[in-house]
């Protein structure tokens, strides 16, 4: 049986699982991640509603998976997997108890309205992998992870000035996106204006948010996010084709901002791959890839059919009232 976690679930969450997987992201990136703490706050703060911890268990088996809705989306993020097994052999294998708490993930996530589930892996979980593939994700995107243990400038090093992002710049980032961003990545993980808006306010397991533009309001041509948390930042680029060659000056500028001695990580895509050049250029060290899985949901939704002739012609005594059915609506991938 599935169900989500009690407070009988905590302990065992605080104990070393065999196995643990987790679904990186930026976030996981700049702080540690405590997967009891994840399942407490969900139990106990009433705004943790868009957290889930559900546990499955199986003649002394057990299995924990935790994912989390995105704030203000029909949007969610698979973030944790574990099992603890007892020392007797078990029928139900690590692969088959994953596939089976992603499976029930995604039935109560359709119910509650959320169209998209995404998850990002990497190529050591196989099992997880393939299950993902079973129950309908597909990948869209590739990224790999760079970090230096310490941000450093040298001294007399030019930079390029970039300016503060401010509220009214949200509109150019997103067309600086959608012009640098393959078609096929804006339907896998369709956004607007408001999605490059920053929060001011630091959230649990989520710290501050800073971002820096090149150009006016209307036309931008570098966008650089940097998201700090408790272990360190994590640096997301977008620069215009013409300026792509000076990417090692734009992450220079945002270096020298900092002041701490937190590691800095830098995340790009697949086809960001020619800023290789300019990490490697600045002592960045190739940390690992990670495949993207989109999984489109289909959310069931109540409406009224008519006929055509009942819309045109009026009612006539003795006539039945227009059927009501439940239709599956599966969300287009296209947006």
């Amino acid at each position: 049986m599935i169900r989500p976690a009690s407070i009988a679930d905590i302990w065992a969450l605080r104990r070393k699982a065999q196995r643990r997987i987790f679904f990186p992201n930026d976030a996981l990136l700049a702080s540690s991640y405590h997967p009891y703490i994840i399942a407490l706050r969900a139990i106990f703060d009433p705004m943790g509603s868009d957290r889930s911890t559900l546990v499955l268990r199986d003649h002394g088996v057990r299995g924990y998976l935790q994912a989390r809705r995105r704030p203000g989306k029909a949007e969610a993020d698979l973030q944790f997997l574990t099992a603890y097994r007892p020392r007797a052999r078990s029928r139900l294998g690590d692969g088959d108890l994953f596939f089976r708490l992603i499976e029930d993930y995604l039935k109560r996530a359709g119910s509650d309205g959320i169209e998209r589930v995404f998850a990002t892996l990497g190529p050591r979980a196989s099992e997880v992998n393939e299950g993902l593939r079973q129950l309908g994700f597909h990948p869209y995107a590739q990224q790999s992870a760079w970090m230096l243990p310490e941000a450093a400038v040298e001294a007399g090093t030019a930079m390029v000035a970039l300016r503060r992002q401010a509220r009214r710049d949200a509109w150019a980032i997103h067309q600086l996106y959608t012009s640098v961003t393959p078609r096929h990545v804006q339907q896998a993980e369709p956004c607007d204006s408001t999605s490059w808006q920053l929060s001011r306010r630091p959230q649990w397991f989520r710290g501050p948010e800073r971002a820096w533009v090149l150009g006016d309001d209307q036309s931008l041509t570098v966008y650089m996010h940097l998201l700090t948390g408790s272990r360190g930042h994590v640096l997301r680029l977008m620069i215009a084709p013409h300026l792509r060659t000076e990417a090692a000056t734009m992450v220079r500028y945002v270096l020298s901002q900092l002041h701490d001695r937190r590691p800095i990580f830098v995340v790009i895509r697949s086809y960001q791959s020619e800023f290789q050049g300019s990490l490697e250029e600045l002592g960045f060290v190739h940390r690992g890839d990670q495949t993207i899985y989109v999984k489109q949901l289909a959310v069931l939704a109540r409406r009224h059919v008519f006929m055509p002739s009942m819309l045109r012609a009026t009612p006539v005594e003795g006539s039945m009232p227009a059927p009501t059915i439940a239709g599956l609506h599966t969300q287009s991938e296209a947006q």
